[in-house]
């Protein structure tokens, strides 16, 4: 079930493309001069991206192994790699040179470019070896994943080194007051420039993870841990707490959207500052600690905190920015952008799309349904045990009564990882991913003094 809704649209969407293409691959025959076949293996994905608009899409290969040629360009290339890591100048002169040296066009039928419409694969890719206009094509290929792409080294070790961040926090913590006993602890996230998303010579990736330059031009602070059933229900009150997994040291689950932003609220009085959901920007800068490394997920397993499954907060080590489970398996964290694909251009302190735009998800997703009071309908048996009664008002919903859905990040399957997002609707589930989902929030503190209106 997990992201099929979106991915039925975007197979939608590529179709519909295919149906307008005025210009399709050269055919086997086609090209000047027969070439040598070969057989590559690395990243395969399509061209197609949301917001280009092409009326032409074609699978391509990030060659990360091939003949010796290939292999001492792919060289050349990660020579350029810092030992440091990636800023933003310089993860974008790495996609380029991958654009430009290591891109193959796939000749291939149109269900194999349909096959990689949404998501890409490590795979292998073996056929006649052309150029045309500039490009390197693999004509007549077969693609093959499996057994047949592995005997490489697929990411290199340069891709796998840790995060480090590139400056450090200067500001001291901001504590949040929630009651007479309690604290909530937030560390202050620098400002910066980074690349948001997943670079398209990645695999796996969705679609929907367009890389592109994002500025955060403030400091902001970042609960250093999901905020917990024991908190929430010092302040919402334990009538309000519907997690599944019972403990005060678990993290609140499943809390509803109208209720995330009557909390928010509520500490926003109580201390005089501004609380709120984290946007997917600020959350995926401080799970990168800045970097704008690529994101394989293997190099964040051992960061991984099975929250959700019985798990409380604090169990490993927190980052380098102070933060305690980060990537969490299978909950996700939920922020404040409504579900919808990264765009491609520059940002600059970015909120998400807003509510009214086309490239909002505004679809149903699962079975969630409720009437004009917040009340869910259909059958009980499909809603999570013990919620089918509970009334949620002031939720944003379709014309069908569906919620809609915000991103959730960091979290999900066995590798999270920074640029990957999925969905937290506004009662708190997502029946589109079935019951692995575990939806989880942190809050974040907007930097600067006090109002002076907390109270006492």
């Amino acid at each position: 079930m997990r992201r099929i809704a979106v991915g039925l649209i975007v197979l939608g969407w590529l179709s519909s493309v295919l149906a307008q293409q005025t210009a399709t691959p050269p055919a086997v025959g086609q090209l000047a001069t027969p070439g040598n076949e070969v057989t590559l293996r690395g990243a395969v994905l399509t061209t197609g991206h949301y917001y280009q608009n092409t009326k032409e899409v074609f699978l391509v290969m990030y060659a990360f192994d091939g003949p010796p040629e290939v292999k001492k360009t792919l060289d050349e290339v990660l020579a350029q790699y810092p030992k440091e890591g990636l800023d933003a100048e310089h993860a974008e002169r790495l996609e380029e040179q991958f654009d430009a040296k290591l891109r193959y066009y796939l000749d291939v039928d149109a269900r194999t470019l349909k096959r990689y419409a949404y998501l890409a694969l490590p795979a292998s890719a073996t056929g006649t070896l052309q150029e045309k206009d500039g490009k390197k094509w693999l004509m007549n290929c077969k693609v093959e994943e499996g057994k047949s792409s592995s005997g490489f080294k697929y990411p290199p070790d340069c891709m796998l080194e840790p995060d480090k961040p590139f400056v450090m926090p200067r500001e001291q913590p901001v504590v949040l007051k929630i009651d007479d006993k309690l604290t909530l602890k937030c560390m202050p996230i620098p400002p910066g420039k980074f690349i948001m998303g997943t670079p398209f010579y990645e695999a796996p990736r969705y679609q929907d993870e367009c890389a592109h330059e994002v500025t955060l031009t403030k400091t902001f602070c970042v609960s250093e841990i999901p905020v917990t059933q024991e908190i929430w229900e010092a302040v919402m009150g334990a009538d309000k707490n519907w997690s599944v997994h019972r403990n005060p040291q678990y993290p609140v689950e499943f809390a509803p959207m109208p209720f995330i932003r009557e909390f928010c609220k509520i500490l926003s009085e109580k201390n005089g500052r501004t609380v709120r959901l984290p946007t997917a920007a600020e959350m995926e800068y401080a799970a990168r600690l800045g970097t704008s490394n690529p994101n394989f997920g293997a190099k964040y397993r051992n960061q991984v905190t099975p929250i959700g499954r019985n798990c409380a907060v604090k169990t490993k080590s927190p980052n380098a920015w102070g933060l305690y489970d980060v990537f969490t398996n299978p909950a996700s964290t939920a922020v404040s952008d409504w579900k919808s694909a990264n765009t491609s251009e520059k940002e600059v302190d970015p909120q998400g799309y807003p509510l009214a735009s086309s490239h909002v998800y505004k679809g149903g997703i699962g079975d969630s349904k409720y009437d004009k009071d917040g009340k869910p309908v259909g059958k009980p048996e499909t809603y999570w045990p013990g919620m089918s009664d509970k009334v949620i008002p002031n939720m944003v919903v379709n014309k069908a009564g569906v919620p809609i859905a915000h991103k959730a990040v960091n979290g999900f399957n066995d590798n999270p990882r920074p640029g990957y997002h999925d969905r937290y609707g506004e009662d708190g589930r997502d029946g589109g991913n079935g019951r692995g989902f575990v939806g989880i929030f942190r809050v974040v503190v907007e930097a600067g003094p006090a109002t002076g209106s907390e109270k006492k």
